[in-house]
């Protein structure tokens, strides 16, 4: 009684008890069943989504680990399969993780291992929208757990964090469950990953009933609509440049480079500049645009430092002379920066000699290394360039570990 009092039913779907939300959304009892949310109404059509949600250990997807994942598929609007699992992380899980998701160490002790439930993981994402509630965390631990266990995993991405503060501007928190309550959404379990999983595709579907159908494909896209192509270019081909942090180069014929930057996310910055007709740095040259290419450094810094170094040494048609920033502060000591690599298990290491940033090398995270054969391998910025003022501000943050020399 209490909990059809609270809005919902219980019932039992191929062995597992499920809830019924209020408002007229049901499951059909089968095997492969298909879930009628109260608002499949929109026009998500021959869309195929993966809404994701996982309870981890913590918040570094390198240190930490999964212990519990969500997963509702969406196929034209339709709840159409759902899964969730209990995963053994292999490490201590913190009190305060306990206190708020109820998962225990006693109930992951006989759980599967990620690496046992990998490959079901990965047909079920496979060729679909990756969706979550601030889908950089839960995409994060889901490409690393299953990197870890021997699959690549890239795909299209959509935060219905970004979608929500769009659609439903000036709610007073866009956190999951306050979002789902001033929404009227049903509160399926909350910090356990099937129902946050389940609040978040309501909240997708939501999103399309009120004609957000653009903003739903801006999201999926990484960035808005272009109004202009390299050569021989579609918008499905900027889906293969990633979501990271790198170097974009833009070619014009016969390769020549036009125009070069650093940037936090490659795909969202071409994007942007391909949609700026009028004054983006490439609108003069638009018409010979014939190529984009790009290369992942793990961080914007490094992507700021080697494009920093391409300009010193090269001029190219579309960058505009760019005065180096004012370095104010005294001297760096002598010292090595490491910072995240440009996949999992790898880390960048920054040399810093006599206040000079001299170069950088990847190395592996796990092993050790010698400096000095970092120091015979280390790919060196120009003796002449002061990179310090662009490595100075990091200095100051918790991303990269310095260690004096």
């Amino acid at each position: 009684d209490a909990e059809r009092r609270n809005g919902f039913c219980p019932g039992k779907i191929s062995g597992r008890i499920s809830f019924v939300p209020r408002n007229g959304a049901f499951r059909l009892p089968c095997r492969n069943f298909r879930y009628v949310s109260i608002f499949a109404t929109g026009v998500i059509l021959n869309m195929q989504f993966a809404v994701v949600d996982v309870e981890t250990t913590g918040g570094s997807p390198h240190v930490d680990r999964i212990m519990e994942i969500g997963i509702v598929l969406v196929d034209d609007g339709i709840i159409t399969e759902t899964y969730e699992t209990l995963v053994d992380p292999d490490r201590d899980i913190p009190p305060f993780v306990q206190n708020l998701t109820g998962i225990t160490p006693k109930m992951v002790k006989h759980a599967p291992p990620f690496h046992q439930v990998a490959s079901k993981i990965d047909q079920m994402l496979a060729d679909r929208i990756f969706v979550a509630h601030n889908v950089a965390f839960d995409y994060g631990f889901i490409k690393a757990e299953l990197n870890r266990a021997g699959f690549f995993f890239e795909t299209s991405r959509l935060c219905t964090v970004k979608l929500s503060r769009k659609v439903f501007p000036g709610m007073p928190s866009y956190s999951l469950h306050k979002l789902s309550n001033a929404l009227e959404i049903p509160d399926f379990k909350h910090h356990r990953a099937l129902g946050d999983a389940l609040a978040a595709a309501e909240l997708l579907m939501l999103a399309d009933k009120r004609g957000a159908i653009d903003e739903i494909q801006k999201e999926i896209r990484g960035g808005v609509k272009p109004a202009f192509l390299p050569k021989g270019w579609d918008e499905k081909k900027i889906q293969t440049i990633p979501r990271t942090a790198g170097i974009l180069w833009f070619h014009g014929k016969n390769d020549k480079i036009l125009y070069i930057c650093a940037t936090r996310n490659m795909r969202e910055k071409v994007l942007s500049l391909l949609s700026n007709v009028n004054r983006g740095p490439l609108s003069a040259v638009r018409e010979g645009l014939f190529d984009i290419s790009f290369e992942s450094t793990g961080s914007d810094l490094l992507a700021k430092l080697c494009v920093a170094s391409a300009l010193f040494k090269n001029k190219y048609p579309c960058n505009v002379a760019v005065r180096s920033p004012s370095d104010v502060g005294a001297p760096l000591p002598d010292m090595v920066v490491f910072g995240p690599g440009r996949s999992e298990g790898e880390k960048v290491v920054i040399v810093v000699r006599n206040n000079q940033v001299l170069g950088f090398q990847f190395v592996d995270e796990e092993g050790s290394f010698s400096l000095s054969c970092v120091m015979e391998s280390l790919r060196r910025f120009p003796e002449s360039l002061n990179l310090v003022p662009h490595l100075r501000p990091v200095l100051q943050g918790n991303r990269f570990r310095v260690v004096f020399q």
